[in-house]
C-alpha cells in the first residue's frame, strides 16, 4: 500500500518523513489494500471497523482522502488518515497519521490467547515499518511487535486471564506502513503460544549474467580484433572527487569462454548460495551474439549440474555505447532488436534444442523459464499484440511437443529504460493478460527510478532501494501474474564512457549518476528485506532476481573484486544459504 507521510518527528530509525506540509497530486495513486473484512472473535472482543469501511463523522478531501478518526479507533486526527478510492477493496487507513491508533475490543470472558490479525502494506517508501500491541486497560503491555508489509500478520498475547480489558494498538515507527483487515480472535490458552514449527518454502536465487569478456567476431568488426568489455574496466578512471575506479576483478580479467573459467564462477555460486545463471542471451536477424560464455563456456564445464542456467533473450537495440562520448551525439545502431516472425521460429527451435533439453535448464513447475527483455520491442516484431500472443503460443506448442509440460514466459516489466532506444509498452497489466504470460521480474533497479540523476554526480544506494521497493508493493497488487523481486548490487556505467566525456551534468546513456552506499552491509539488508516479505506472501512464488553475477561494466556484480572481495557473494549466503 502507498500512503502519504506528512508527520515530522523523529522515527525509530532516525530518520524523517521526506514531506511535512503539501501532498502532491499524483499520490493519490498511493493506497493499495487486501481484502476487508471485519472480524469478531469470540471470548467477548470484537473489533469495530476493522475494515476501515464506515466513513462516518470522517471529512472528504481530494482523491479518496478523508480527514477525522475512522468510527470505533481513538487517535490524533490529520488531513491524510484515510483513503477510500484507491486499492484493491478500499479504504485503507493510514497509521501515521494518528499518533498511536487504538481501539477497546472488550474484555475476555474466557481465559485464552488473544490473536490480533491485520494487513501492512507499503508502496511509497518501501521499508516502512508498523508496531502492534495488545495491551490490557491499564495500558500494560500484553504483546507488541514490529511488522513490514505483509497480507494476515499475526501477533499473539498468550495465555490472557478471563476479565482482562483489552485494547489494541498501532502506531507507524517507520515511515508510512498502512493498515487494513484488523481481526482479533480467542484461542484456548497455550495453542498460539506454541505453534508448530512450519518449514520456509525455500528461495530460487538466480542472478543475471551478461556475457561481455569474452572474444567475439562482432566485438573486432565492431570495435577491434580482441576487444571485450575487460578493455574498458581496465582503463576506467575516477571521474569525480571519491570516485573509486578501477575497480579490477579478484580473479583477473579472465575469458568466460573457457569451460575451466566458467567452472570456477559455478563453484563460487553454487558456494555461496546462487541457484541459476539468467544469460543475457543476443540473437538477431542476422544471428547469435556473445553466445560463447554459454555455448563454450557454461555447457562444457565439467561442474555446470551444479548451477542451473535460463535464457533472457536481450532483444533491445545494440547501439555502439562502449566508449561512447555524449558530446559526439553520433550513436550507431548497430542491431536492431526487432526481429522477422521467421528469426522468431528460428529461435524457438534454436532454445528448445541446444538448451531446454540440457539436464541443468532451469524449469519452474517442471517448465523451461524463458524471459523477454524488451516487450516494446517483442510486439513491434509482430506488429500486433494478436500476433505476439500468436508467436508466443506457437513457442509453448513447440515446447509441450519436446515433451516439456509448458512453457513459464517471464518478461522483463520497467518504467524507465537504460538503454538507448528502449522504450515502456504502455497497459503492462492489460499486456500480462493478452500475452498470456507466466511471471514478470526486473532486471535492475535503474529501470523504476531508483538512480536520482537530481543529485549527480552520485545517487544512494537506500533511496533507490526505497524506489524500487515501492515499486515492488505496487507489482504485488497491479499485476494479475507473480512478481518475482529483484535485488541490485550497484549502478556505475562510466566504464562505457570516453575517457574525455564531460561529467560536469548528466548525459546518458554513458554519463549518469554513480550509485554510493552500496556495500555488501546494504546489500545484504536489501536482501533480507526481500527474503522477509517474499515469504510473508503465501501464494507467490519464492523466486529472487540478483543483478548482477558480472555486469562489469555498469559496476554491478557478484563476483568478487580487489576492493570488496567476497563481500557481496557472502550476503547472499547469510541471507539464503545459510539456515536460519
Amino acid at each position: 500500500m502507498q500512503t502519504y507521510t506528512l508527520f515530522s518527528a523523529s522515527l525509530r530509525s532516525g530518520r524523517r518523513s521526506p514531506g511535512s506540509l503539501k501532498m502532491p497530486k499524483w499520490l493519490a495513486l498511493c493506497l493499495v489494500i487486501g481484502t476487508a473484512l471485519t472480524a469478531t472473535g469470540r471470548g467477548g472482543l470484537a473489533v469495530v471497523n476493522g475494515d476501515f469501511s464506515d466513513l462516518t463523522g470522517l471529512t472528504p478531501g481530494n482523491d479518496g482522502w478523508y480527514a477525522g478518526l475512522p468510527p470505533g479507533w481513538n487517535g490524533t486526527s490529520n488531513l491524510y488518515t484515510l483513503n477510500a478510492r484507491q486499492g484493491t477493496t478500499p479504504p485503507v487507513c493510514n497509521p501515521s497519521q494518528s499518533g498511536r491508533l487504538s481501539q477497546p475490543i472488550g474484555t475476555l470472558e474466557t481465559a485464552g490467547d488473544v490473536v490480533l490479525t491485520f494487513d501492512v502494506a507499503d508502496v511509497f517508501h518501501g521499508e516502512t515499518v508498523l508496531q502492534a500491541s495488545i495491551l490490557d486497560g491499564g495500558q500494560r503491555l500484553l504483546a507488541t511487535g514490529e511488522f513490514m508489509d505483509g497480507d494476515r500478520q499475526t501477533l499473539v498475547a498468550p495465555q490472557v486471564p478471563a476479565g482482562t480489558a483489552i485494547v489494541i494498538q498501532f502506531a507507524a515507527t517507520q515511515f508510512t506502513p498502512a493498515l487494513d483487515n484488523v481481526s482479533v480472535t480467542v484461542r484456548e490458552p497455550g495453542s498460539a503460544a506454541t505453534p508448530k514449527p512450519v518449514a520456509a518454502a525455500p528461495i530460487t536465487v538466480a542472478a543475471y549474467y551478461y556475457p561481455g569478456t569474452h572474444p567475439d567476431p562482432r566485438w573486432d568488426k565492431n570495435k577491434y580484433p580482441g576487444f571485450t568489455e575487460w578493455d574498458e574496466i581496465k582503463a576506467a578512471k575516477p571521474r569525480f572527487p571519491g570516485h573509486v575506479q578501477p575497480k579490477p576483478p579478484l580473479w583477473g580479467y579472465q575469458n568466460e569462454a573457457q569451460p575451466e573459467v566458467m567452472a570456477q564462477k559455478i563453484a563460487a555460486a553454487a558456494d555461496y548460495g546462487v541457484n541459476a545463471f539468467i544469460f543475457d542471451w543476443y540473437y538477431y536477424n542476422d544471428g547469435p551474439y556473445l553466445d560463447d560464455a554459454l555455448d563454450q563456456g557454461f555447457l562444457h564445464a565439467t561442474n555446470n549440474a551444479r548451477v542451473k542456467f535460463a535464457l533472457m533473450w536481450a532483444n533491445h537495440d545494440w547501439y555502439d555505447i562502449q566508449g561512447y562520448n555524449p558530446a559526439d551525439n553520433n550513436l550507431k545502431l548497430l542491431y536492431p532488436g526487432k526481429v522477422t516472425p521467421a528469426t522468431w521460429d528460428k529461435i524457438c527451435d534454436l532454445v528448445i534444442a541446444r538448451y531446454f533439453k540440457h539436464p541443468s535448464y532451469w524449469l519452474v513447475d517442471g517448465k523451461p523459464y524463458f524471459s523477454i527483455y524488451e516487450m516494446s520491442q517483442f510486439l513491434d516484431s509482430f506488429g500486433s499484440i494478436e500476433n505476439a500472443r500468436a508467436a508466443i503460443d506457437q513457442f509453448r506448442a513447440k515446447v509441450v511437443t519436446a515433451g516439456f509440460p509448458g512453457l513459464h514466459v517471464n518478461a522483463i516489466v520497467w518504467g524507465q529504460p537504460n538503454l538507448p532506444g528502449g522504450k515502456t509498452p504502455p497497459g503492462w497489466p492489460k499486456l500480462c493478460r493478452e500475452l498470456a504470460l507466466d511471471s514478470l521480474t526486473s532486471y535492475t533497479w535503474v529501470h523504476h527510478g531508483s538512480l536520482d540523476n537530481g543529485t549527480f554526480p552520485t545517487s544512494d544506494y537506500v533511496r533507490g532501494r526505497q524506489k524500487y521497493l515501492s515499486f515492488w508493493a505496487h507489482a504485488k497488487v497491479d499485476y494479475a501474474i507473480p512478481y518475482f523481486p529483484n535485488a541490485m548490487i550497484n549502478w556505475d556505467n562510466s566504464p562505457r564512457a570516453a575517457a574525455n566525456a564531460d561529467w560536469s551534468h548528466p548525459a546518458g546513456p554513458t554519463v549518469n549518476s554513480v550509485v554510493t552506499g552500496n556495500t555488501p552491509a546494504a546489500f545484504r539488508q536489501s536482501l533480507e528485506i526481500i527474503k522477509r516479505r517474499l515469504l510473508a506472501a503465501p501464494v507467490q512464488p519464492k523466486i529472487v532476481t540478483i543483478n548482477a553475477w558480472n555486469e562489469w561494466p555498469e559496476g554491478s556484480c557478484l563476483e568478487p573484486t580487489l576492493q570488496t572481495g567476497y563481500g557481496y557473494l557472502e550476503a547472499v549466503k547469510l541471507v539464503f544459504a545459510t539456515p536460519q
